[in-house]
């Protein structure tokens, strides 16, 4: 009698199993339908508000650049013509200069740190694909620090990825910025040295390296590293540098 009440236990919980996993794979699904993003609204209201949030932000960053843009030009303006003068009195240019380099160095310093600030990698590449100009004066700025390559590097990725920028060239720059602080190469074209030879060094994610490789234009790895440049000896004092 209790062997089969218990094959008659073990019967229901092996007919109750299916439903448990089928309950479970419901609710993932459910779960990840409540991941995903909301679909783009399509009435007028939702529209409207949209166009009129991003006309906001937009006329806010270009009011600020533009007045910060003034402020630099207005300096040079003043400046310029009185120190090009040749009728001044004895030591006058040098005063004026040292005079008004806090200034200006004060008002160059405050529009760096602005720029460097806009550089968010998901914010930035749509900005300069929308507006380029903008976005190239806000770059200009922001290589005046020499400490933000870092950060000028992330916020150009997702501008190259769109074919904004040239491909190799920030493929090249951002690699050289990598080995130089130590890290992985991202794409494979700076050049290190490895116990005298030519060598790619450490690389990032290899398996996905030639599609990274090609979403900028470049060869595939094994285009570009042949067994000729891989032959090539070098400085291991000077042996960075970069392919084509």
């Amino acid at each position: 009698m209790f062997l089969a009440a218990l094959a008659l236990s073990l019967s229901l919980q092996d007919q109750a199993q299916p439903d448990a996993q089928e309950t479970a794979i419901e609710d993932a699904l459910v779960g990840a339908e409540e991941d995903l993003p909301p679909p783009p609204p399509t009435d007028a209201a939702s529209l409207i508000a949209q166009i009129d949030g991003a006309w906001a932000a937009y006329g806010n960053l270009a009011g600020e650049l533009g007045a910060r843009r003034a402020r630099e030009r207005f300096l040079a303006e003043q400046l310029l013509p009185v120190i090009a003068r040749n009728d001044l009195d004895e030591g006058a240019h040098g005063a004026i200069l040292r005079e008004t380099a806090d200034t200006i160095r004060e008002v160059e310093g405050a529009n760096t740190a602005w720029a460097v600030a806009q550089l968010d990698p998901e914010f930035f590449p749509i900005l300069y694909a929308e507006q380029t100009r903008m976005g190239e004066q806000i770059l200009n700025w922001a290589e005046r620090d020499e400490t933000a390559e870092g950060t000028i590097v992330a916020a150009l990725e997702g501008v190259a990825m769109m074919g904004l920028i040239d491909g190799p060239e920030y493929a090249r720059r951002a690699d050289s910025w990598r080995v130089m602080t130590g890290q992985p190469q991202l794409f494979g074209t700076a050049e290190t040295c490895f116990n005298g030879r030519v060598n790619p060094g450490s690389i990032e994610e290899q398996v996905t390296l030639d599609e990274r490789r090609e979403a900028l234009g470049l060869p595939l790895m094994v285009e570009a590293w042949t067994e000729d440049r891989l032959a090539r000896t070098c400085d291991e004092e000077n042996g960075e540098a970069e392919d084509g």
